[in-house]
């Protein structure tokens, strides 16, 4: 479609500025198979950070889960300099490389929250990672830096406790309204 068309080509743009940066997933090029698309990228030998701290519990002490938080930082600081909001931090989205480096990934996620193209669960694993102000849903709120920030101080809380943020819950309105509370 067109809208996948001009994701694709946003997603290229971004990326053409963030190629050589070492917390940022390296993409080499792009593919297309009959009407899909695919991203060629660097290996994540361990997947995401859930995976791993899921699959790797042995390894995953305070010293790698320093490293790794530290790691999501620079990331996030190199698109702080470049004038970039990933838009979508969170534990899928951090990818976990042969030595054992913690990579942003996933750029393509400049859609509003709750817009109708992600499903149910999409929008689920998105809201455990939101700022209290983009769930308001004011009229006038901007996504900005600080809701980047938010997002990175839940994917730390899920690195020290090993587990999914709100995870007892399965029902956005409950999650938006607990963390809408505890302002």
């Amino acid at each position: 479609s067109e809208e996948e068309i001009n994701d694709i080509q946003n997603q290229i743009v971004i990326l053409k500025e963030l190629h050589d940066w070492q917390n940022i997933t390296r993409i080499y090029g792009l593919i297309c198979e009959g009407k899909d698309w695919f991203w060629v990228s660097e290996w994540a030998k361990y997947g995401n950070l859930r995976e791993y701290y899921t699959n790797y519990k042995d390894r995953f002490d305070v010293r790698l889960k320093l490293r790794m938080s530290l790691d999501i930082a620079r990331g996030l600081n190199f698109l702080r300099t470049v004038e970039i909001l990933h838009h979508d931090i969170r534990a899928e989205n951090i990818l976990i490389t042969l030595h054992e480096t913690a990579k942003l990934a996933n750029f393509k996620s400049c859609h509003s929250l709750f817009t109708t193209t992600l499903n149910q669960n999409q929008n689920l694993e998105r809201v455990r990672y939101c700022a209290p102000e983009l769930l308001e849903m004011a009229h006038n709120f901007k996504y900005d830096y600080n809701c980047e920030i938010y997002s990175f101080g839940i994917l730390l809380w899920e690195i020290a406790e090993e587990r999914t943020p709100y995870e007892q819950y399965n029902d956005i309105v409950k999650i938006t309204d607990l963390v809408r509370n505890q302002k």
